[in-house]
């Protein structure tokens, strides 16, 4: 484990978990507006699901059949059980799992190998729903090193090929089927 992961997830995530997902109901409200319908009901991996709240706005949105909340930080994952979901242990930067759908919400930006990750995804699941904020000045902080609109874009395009996009705000919202 790097230093800033084990300062975030021993210290941080303790302390002050997943705050800036407490202001997320707008984004999923307009999330839930271009749903594409061979997105509903689908078995859902939550990759990256820190403390369950956005897992929880997936859950209402997508409607899946089953939904597996997954997160390397052990804090994480407590609070999301805590929520009701099914948990597993994993760190997407060196396992992956397989199945039907996966998802990111503010979780890719925190890959070490942003492409690799990505295309291990499109090779392991159908379809991905991804929701990604893109660099604004509020950001510097950020410990996931979000990148600006333009490197999303040319990583979607290099590795998604086709896919719908939309924007919220500073965010990008992918669908994408193989």
């Amino acid at each position: 484990m790097r230093v800033r992961e084990f300062i975030i997830e021993n210290i941080g995530y303790r302390l002050a978990p997943c705050l800036y997902n407490r202001f997320h109901d707008p984004l999923f409200e307009f999330i839930e507006s271009k749903i594409p319908k061979g997105f509903l009901y689908k078995n859902i991996y939550d990759l990256g699901c820190g403390d369950g709240e956005n897992t929880a706005r997936i859950q209402k949105v997508l409607k899946p059949k089953e939904i597996i909340a997954c997160d390397r930080s052990e804090p994480m994952l407590e609070r999301a059980k805590r929520k009701g979901f099914k948990v597993q242990f994993l760190d997407f930067n060196s396992e992956f799992p397989k199945g039907e759908m996966a998802t990111f919400t503010y979780s890719l930006h925190h890959a070490y190998n942003k492409e690799g990750v990505l295309q291990k995804a499109v090779n392991n699941f159908q379809y991905l729903f991804i929701c990604e904020p893109y660099l604004k000045i509020f950001h510097f902080f950020n410990w996931g090193h979000v990148p600006p609109k333009k490197y999303w874009i040319q990583l979607f395009d290099k590795v998604l090929k086709r896919y719908d996009l939309y924007e919220y705000k500073n965010n990008l919202i992918v669908f994408y089927k193989d």
